[in-house]
């Protein structure tokens, strides 16, 4: 990363977030535990059983303490462990196996992928090789940044894919405005939709974002509901493909471009130079595509052709599968013919992804993981999904469409402001809840507030990617609110269209 952005992150960071932490800290770690003794102090409630009454007060507490973090979220993650078990709600016997749920190791292997790409920077090439050849004129340039991004973040982590493409779109912006004369448009259509897409791209596999995870994991365990990834792929991936052209019609209409280049030479030299750069592709990276392209293939056929011969497999087994290989197969000689013999016989030895590297995955999202699925355990067990049921029997009066809007509107503002995961790991619970109250199948509500959380455009402290672009120095808040606020309408809009023609035709719910 350039220094000039790793100031400018820097510097925002410090002014928006640790100011606000030093506030909200304090706030923070007080009104958690304060809400909790409210909730349980009052009288309980009629017909609400009093480890329910418990279970509510731990939930305002862990969603107090997600919202404020005045401490690491993961570490709200672990309140259940202690509190459950303190309040009688659940033991802890049944409630660690939560923490150890087959989604978990979904990811975790999702993760050991992901950084073994990072690790090769095969991610890199691809992103390069697809902009270099969209990128013809200033529109097509956009929608060429905007698609390697999103394939990308279909497969790592979204911030890291921010960080990988938002310096070279940097240095293509730089190109464009000094040599080509292109005005300011450009560079925030550009930054814009670099940080839209990554947030777009997770949505089109299950690896994709870990709100994904979280339905993933609560579908499972509490609606007896297995999504696999071709499953999850076809409704996921129309969304993403029609998200991102809209997202691109509706940047380049509201930031106008130029209809070409000048020259021609800003669309593509400073890309040509990065691939260069790479040079030729690496045994690693041969040895890499071969694991992965195996890994997505197993996903995709799974359920026709493999998971029928071994009965016992899934997709969490083909994913551990693929990411043990990583750290058996060599990853031969990276440095090329310039090493000389005794380092190419070391270096052949390396494996693709060694324990040092795989050390650098967000351990932290898989306890988040599993502080979701235990919130939501604690909502069954203690009978308050039950008893929020009964409290909300008058919303079946209410047509579908209306409260599945009301549901996707309140998902986005609280993702404007809190934290993606904890969004989807609050709502989870009582979404399923009102599904049975209305009459509806709770996998689509929870579906679509899966979806929604992962849309945040608006604000800069939205999402990672939104932060990190806005970091960049080329777009100022307006320009991410204005642009954000419509796109936040437009996902809203797409995704309500998805659930009532996607999800039935193909998972088959009655939504």
């Amino acid at each position: 990363m350039p220094k000039s952005l790793e100031f400018r992150t820097f510097g925002f960071l410090i002014k928006d977030k640790v100011s606000r932490f030093m506030d909200l800290r304090r706030v923070g770690l007080i009104t958690g535990p304060l809400l909790f003794l409210i909730i349980v102090l009052l009288p309980t409630p009629p017909g609400m059983p009093r480890e329910a009454q418990f279970t509510a007060g731990i939930t305002l507490w862990i969603a107090a303490w997600w919202i404020l973090e005045p401490v690491n979220s993961a570490v709200t993650s672990l309140l259940p462990i202690v509190l459950f078990p303190l309040c009688g709600v659940m033991s802890l016997k049944s409630l660690s196996g939560e923490y150890a749920n087959q989604i978990i190791f979904l990811f975790m292997a999702g993760f050991f992928l992901g950084k073994t790409i990072e690790k090769w920077e095969l991610h890199r090439r691809i992103a390069l090789n697809m902009v270099s050849w969209m990128g013809s004129n200033p529109s097509g340039m956009v929608l060429g940044f905007m698609t390697a991004t999103a394939v990308i973040s279909m497969w790592i982590s979204n911030t890291a894919t921010a960080v990988m493409m938002t310096p070279v779109a940097i240095a293509v912006s730089k190109n464009a405005m000094r040599q080509e004369g292109m005005n300011e448009n450009f560079s925030k259509t550009l930054m814009l939709g670099v940080g839209y897409a990554c947030s777009i791209g997770g949505l089109a596999t299950i690896i994709g974002t870990p709100t994904n995870a979280i339905f993933l994991g609560f579908a499972q365990a509490e609606l007896g509901a297995t999504i696999s990834f071709w499953k999850w792929f076809l409704v996921g991936f129309p969304i993403t493909v029609v998200l991102l052209i809209l997202c691109w019609i509706m940047l380049v209409k509201m930031f106008p471009l130029p209809k070409s280049f000048s020259t021609g030479h800003a669309s593509h030299a400073g890309i040509r130079e990065e691939i260069e750069a790479l040079g030729p592709v690496s045994t690693a990276e041969r040895r890499l595509m071969i694991v992965f392209g195996a890994v997505i293939f197993c996903w995709i056929t799974g359920s026709a052709i493999w998971y029928k011969w071994v009965p016992n497999s899934d997709d969490t087994v083909v994913a551990m599968m693929g990411a043990i290989l990583l750290f058996i197969i060599p990853a031969g000689n990276p440095n090329g013919a310039d090493s000389n013999q005794a380092e190419k016989r070391a270096e052949a030895h390396v494996p693709l992804l060694d324990w040092q590297t795989a050390l650098k995955i967000p351990w932290g999202i898989l306890l988040l993981f599993g502080g979701g699925l235990a919130l939501a355990k604690g909502f069954d067990n203690s009978g308050l999904a039950i008893w929020i049921g009964h409290q909300l029997e008058g919303l079946a009066s209410l047509p579908g469409i209306v409260i599945l809007l009301c549901v996707l509107i309140v998902v986005v503002l609280l993702s404007e402001v809190a934290s993606n995961i904890a969004t989807a790991s609050m709502m989870m619970p009582v979404l399923a809840t009102i599904a049975v109250t209305i009459g509806s199948d709770p996998l689509g509500l929870c579906m679509s507030a899966t979806l929604a959380a992962s849309i945040g455009f608006a604000l800069p402290v939205a999402t990672a990617p939104n932060s990190i672009v806005y970091a960049s120095g080329y777009l100022q808040v307006k320009d991410m609110a204005r642009a954000g606020i419509v796109l936040d309408v437009i996902c809203v809009l797409v995704i309500l269209v998805s659930i009532y023609t996607l999800l039935p035709m193909v998972w088959g719910l009655n939504v």
